[in-house]
C-alpha cells in the first residue's frame, strides 16, 4: 500500500511513550499512529516556533522583543479576564444558572439541551403584512 507518510525512528523518555500509549489504547490506535496524529496536530504551532528560531539565529534581539511583546499581550489578556470575572462576581452575575432550594433550576433548560427544536423566527413576510 502506497503512503505518503515518512517512517521515522526518535529517542524518547518512558514517561512520554506511556503517556501516548495511555492515549493510543484511549482510542484504540497505534501509539505510532497517535504520536504522528498528535505531531500532525500541532504541525502548525511547531512551524511558527521553527520560523522563530530561524529568525533568532539572525536577529536574537529582534525575536526576544516580539516573544516579550507576546508574552505581554497575554498576561493583559489574562488580567483582563480576571477583572472582568471580579466584576462579574461584586454584582452577583454568574455564568452558570442558579439552582433554587430543592435543587431544580430556576431557569428551563435551552432547546438544545431538551431535544426539542427551536421555534423558528417569523418570516419576513409576515412581518411586511403588519
Amino acid at each position: 500500500m502506497a503512503t505518503d507518510r515518512i517512517r521515522t525512528t526518535i529517542s524518547i523518555d518512558p514517561q512520554v511513550h506511556e503517556i501516548f500509549k495511555t492515549m493510543a489504547d484511549a482510542a484504540g490506535m497505534s501509539t505510532s499512529r497517535m504520536m504522528g496524529e498528535w505531531l500532525a496536530d500541532t504541525a502548525e504551532a511547531a512551524q511558527v516556533i521553527a520560523d522563530k528560531m530561524v529568525r533568532a539565529r539572525k536577529a536574537p534581539m529582534a525575536v526576544m522583543r516580539e516573544m516579550q511583546a507576546y508574552a505581554q499581550g497575554i498576561n493583559d489578556e489574562v488580567d483582563k479576564s480576571i477583572e472582568e470575572i471580579r466584576q462579574r462576581s461584586r454584582v452577583g452575575v454568574r455564568s452558570a444558572p442558579s439552582v433554587a432550594s430543592d435543587g431544580s433550576s430556576k431557569r428551563k433548560a435551552p432547546s438544545s439541551n431538551t431535544g426539542l427544536k427551536s421555534p423558528k423566527p417569523p418570516s419576513k413576510t409576515a412581518k411586511k403584512g403588519k
